[in-house]
């Protein structure tokens, strides 16, 4: 494979959209699991909200940037070949994520609302990516 591919599609990216669409997804996923969908997300998930330490909390903010930071990277370097197979991996991605909630619900209506929330998130995350990207 020709290494070129990867310097021209690095190349390309307007690193402030796409720090502005990390910001976004990050701020949306914040949203997402506390003022839309917290209730759902401890019940069918079965979270246990124990006591948060700073530690704790550094750790799992740390990793979730990290985790958003490569999405959010990844979809800007697709986009940046092919908005269509910048989409494509996204739908790719999100059903992957449907189907391994599968395997965890044996309830029909928890295993739709996982769904929801979810994969709803990464998609809704990926669309953010994807839209900043063409900016």
């Amino acid at each position: 494979m020709d290494a070129c591919i990867f310097c021209k599609a690095f190349a390309g990216i307007n690193w402030w959209w796409y720090a502005a669409a990390t910001i976004l997804s990050f701020v949306v996923g914040g949203v997402w699991y506390s003022a839309l969908f917290s209730k759902a997300w401890i019940r069918v998930f079965k979270v246990e909200m124990g006591e948060v330490t700073t530690g704790s909390m550094v750790r799992t903010f740390s990793l979730q940037i990290a985790a958003t930071l490569f999405l959010g990277l990844v979809f800007f370097v697709l986009t940046n070949i092919s908005a269509g197979l910048a989409v494509f991996t996204l739908v790719g991605i999100v059903g992957w994520e449907k189907a391994m909630l599968n395997f965890q619900f044996s309830n029909i209506k928890d295993f739709l609302m996982a769904v929801v929330i979810r994969a709803g998130y990464t998609f809704v995350a990926g669309i953010i990516f994807i839209l900043f990207a063409l900016l």
